[in-house]
């Protein structure tokens, strides 16, 4: 193999690994309703996405979204708020189903969630710290700074 080759194939590699560690060492903002003025801490965003939860403090029902399974926000929330791989989860919810309690509804992007939140004064979801922006409030941030 060339030496133009084989520092091409050096660059591609570092330039992937850079793109995908980017993201992968991001932090998560878990997302309310700009007038929501709940505390939330990490053992209630648990609880709440496990639907031990489910009523805020004023007693209306709290709607948790996820984002799609393949998305790394998942995979990093997944992480940081559960320490369990998805699999475990599957099993939980598998058993769940039984009872007749379903995992909270995905949602396909990080906009699609700031936007369902903060439509619906009771929603609760987690995005890429990076696209926090006015329309929903940060009431929570998990990973590295």
């Amino acid at each position: 193999m060339s030496w133009r080759i084989t520092s091409f194939l050096i660059l591609l590699l570092a330039l992937i690994l850079t793109r995908s560690s980017a993201h992968a060492g991001d932090r998560v903002a878990i997302v309310v309703n700009a007038d929501r003025t709940d505390t939330i801490t990490l053992e209630t965003v648990a609880e709440i996405y496990l639907k031990k939860r489910r009523f805020w403090s004023n007693g209306k029902p709290i709607i948790p979204v996820n984002r799609d399974a393949t998305s790394e926000t998942r995979s990093l929330f997944t992480r940081l708020a559960f320490g369990d791989t998805a699999r475990n989860l599957a099993r939980y919810w598998n058993g769940q189903y039984i009872l007749g309690v379903l995992p909270p509804a995905t949602l396909a992007s990080d906009e699609a969630v700031k936007r369902f939140v903060a439509a619906e004064p009771g929603a609760i979801g987690y995005i890429d710290a990076s696209t926090v922006d006015d329309s929903v409030r940060a009431a929570l941030y998990l990973g590295v700074r």
